[in-house]
């Protein structure tokens, strides 16, 4: 174990109890760095959250936060928190047992492969160990394939993103986002090119990189070069965010992005301005299909574990 330098006193002749929200405001507090954000995420007050930790120090008579612009976990705190993560694992599991339910069912859910990373594979592991009787059918592709099945009838439920003006009143908002045009910072696209002996002159299209036909603003940035008289070709169509940022710090041409996806590698086009992209918005869409209990179930577990605030 290390030793964080400063002990606390804990209470004389009171046994060390480690509660289970403690552990998971101290988790959160290190995570995000403050206890406003902590608190946020718990729904509690800052104050509540300050008072947690404070009174798990003085329960195990040590320092486990450092205090001050961003909160960090002492060497002592990084102790508890390996012990934490396996605790607050075994007790979430416990009560997903105890809390499963009954309900039976098939639905099916179509969602865009890089919404919010893994996040969305460990709610669904969740919802699965929470209502093991229902059959969790699941399809992954780009957002325009996904709306496609839905409209279609081939998925229940769905998980996609769209610029923000598409949405329809029943559907639930998890974030927006703004997009741009974005390129390899140490490349740089012009809409021309004037070099006679490579070129005669003529204008050279700016070589575009897309997820492909599926994505759901696809159109929406055509249109926006066609809008701005800047002739482009397409150099890249790969369906994988992965590949499709690679393509872009490779310095293979230019792509439109949300923000959340950009990398440090990559910069603004300086065209941006004259081909403005849509805002991009992430919601769960229902079908008309489907049984409206199970589709309640699942459609309760993505918002409560996916919306931003």
């Amino acid at each position: 174990m290390h030793s964080s330098g400063r002990t606390l006193a804990p209470y004389e002749g009171e046994t060390v109890k480690l509660d289970i929200e403690s552990l998971r405001a101290l988790k959160l507090v290190v995570a995000t760095g403050t206890f406003t954000e902590a608190a946020a995420q718990l729904g509690v007050t800052q104050s509540a959250v300050s008072w947690k930790i404070k009174r798990l120090e003085e329960r195990v008579g040590l320092e486990l936060v450092k205090r001050g612009q961003d909160i960090e976990a002492t060497p002592d705190g990084d102790d508890l928190l390996l012990y934490a993560e396996r605790m607050l694992a075994a007790h979430d599991e416990a009560v997903e047992h105890l809390s499963r339910s009954d309900l039976e069912g098939v639905v099916r859910l179509g969602t865009n492969e890089d919404l919010r990373g893994g996040e969305l594979a460990d709610v669904l592991a969740r919802f699965a160990r929470m209502y093991p009787q229902i059959r969790l059918d699941v399809r992954v592709q780009l957002s325009g394939f996904v709306r496609e099945w839905l409209d279609d009838g081939h998925v229940d439920l769905a998980v996609l993103q769209l610029p923000s003006c598409e949405l329809r009143p029943d559907d639930v908002e998890l974030w927006r986002d703004t997009m741009l045009w974005a390129h390899a910072a140490d490349t740089s696209f012009d809409t021309t090119t004037l070099n006679a002996a490579d070129f005669d002159g003529v204008e050279v299209p700016v070589p575009l990189i897309t997820f492909g036909p599926g994505l759901a603003y696809l159109e929406h940035a055509t249109e926006a070069l066609d809008t701005a008289g800047v002739r482009w070709r397409t150099a890249l169509e790969c369906p994988m965010l992965s590949g499709v940022q690679a393509a872009v710090e490779a310095g293979l041409g230019v792509a439109p992005l949300n923000t959340r996806n950009l990398t440090p590698a990559m910069t603004e086009w300086q065209h941006s301005a004259s081909a403005p992209l849509p805002e991009l918005a992430a919601v769960i869409r229902t079908g008309d299909g489907g049984d409206p209990g199970v589709l309640d179930a699942l459609r309760d577990a993505l918002t409560t574990a996916l919306v931003e605030s």
